[in-house]
C-alpha cells in the first residue's frame, strides 16, 4: 500500500480503514511521528488514495489536550493501528488516548465554545447583509460557513467524541434535537426549501447555538451575540 518511511519514528493507520468501515473509495489515512512536519499530503499508491500527515510527538500529544482538536484526536488515536512502532511511541499515544478523560479540560472547553459562537457572529452579520442586497453568492458562502462550523463547536459543548467527520452532523443533530436538525437540513440544502429559506435555516442554527451556550458567555461575548441574533430576526 505504501512504501517505507525511514525518517519516521512511528506510523499508524487511522480513519475508516483502522475502524474496518472503509468503502471502495475511502482514502487510507496515515499519521507519522517524526522530525518531518507536514499537515496533509495526498498521493495515489497501489490504486488507492493515501493521505499522510507528519509531525513530532509533542504536537500529537498536545492535540489530546486542546479543545479545538480533542473531539477528533482522542478517538482517532484510540482506534489507531500501529504499522511501524519500534520504540513504542505510537503505543504510548494510543494508551494515553484510551485513558483520557474530560476532567482537566472542562473549563477550557466551555471558554472555547463560548468564543467560537461569538466569533461566528461576524458570519451571521455577513449573511444578513448579503440577503439584504440580494447577493446570492456571498449569502450561499456565509450560509455554508455557519452550517459547517457550528457543528464542531456544538460537538465540543456536548462533549461528543467523533471518529469520523462523516457522522458529525448526525450526532450533533441527535444531541441538539428536532428543531436543530430541521434547521441544519435547511441550511445544508437537503430539502426543497427556497434559497432564502436555506439561509434563514443557517441563521436559525446560529440562534439555537447561541441560546444553547448562553450561560457560558461573558458580557463582551453576550453583547456581540445578542446583536447578531437581533439582526438575524431571532
Amino acid at each position: 500500500m505504501t512504501g517505507p518511511m525511514p525518517w519516521a519514528d512511528a506510523v499508524v493507520l487511522v480513519g475508516s480503514h483502522a475502524r474496518g468501515e472503509a468503502g471502495p473509495e475511502s482514502d487510507v489515512d496515515l499519521l507519522a511521528v517524526g522530525p518531518r512536519k507536514f499537515s496533509y499530503r495526498l498521493q495515489r499508491r497501489g490504486g488507492m488514495l493515501v493521505s499522510t500527515s507528519s509531525r513530532p510527538l509533542g504536537p500529537y500529544r498536545e492535540a489530546l489536550g486542546e479543545p479545538g482538536s480533542v473531539c477528533a484526536a482522542v478517538p482517532g488515536w484510540r482506534e489507531a493501528v500501529p504499522l511501524h512502532d519500534p520504540e513504542g511511541i505510537a503505543a504510548s499515544l494510543i494508551e494515553e488516548a484510551r485513558g483520557w478523560s474530560w476532567g482537566p479540560l472542562e473549563r477550557r472547553c466551555d471558554a472555547w465554545v463560548a468564543e467560537g459562537i461569538t466569533s461566528l457572529a461576524e458570519e451571521a452579520h455577513k449573511l444578513v447583509a448579503a440577503l439584504g442586497r440580494e447577493d446570492r453568492q456571498t449569502a450561499a458562502i456565509q450560509r455554508s460557513i455557519l452550517a459547517v462550523r457550528l457543528a464542531p463547536i456544538l460537538a465540543l459543548h456536548h462533549r461528543i467524541l467523533y471518529g469520523s467527520e462523516n457522522a458529525l452532523w448526525d450526532v450533533v443533530g441527535a444531541a441538539m434535537g428536532e428543531e436543530w436538525s430541521q434547521a441544519q437540513s435547511a441550511a445544508l440544502g437537503l430539502g426543497d426549501e427556497l434559497f432564502e429559506e436555506t439561509c434563514r435555516g443557517a441563521l436559525r442554527l446560529y440562534g439555537l447555538a447561541a441560546e444553547e451556550v448562553h450561560h457560558l458567555s461573558d458580557g463582551r461575548q453576550e453583547r456581540v451575540v445578542r446583536h447578531a441574533r437581533r439582526l438575524a430576526g431571532d
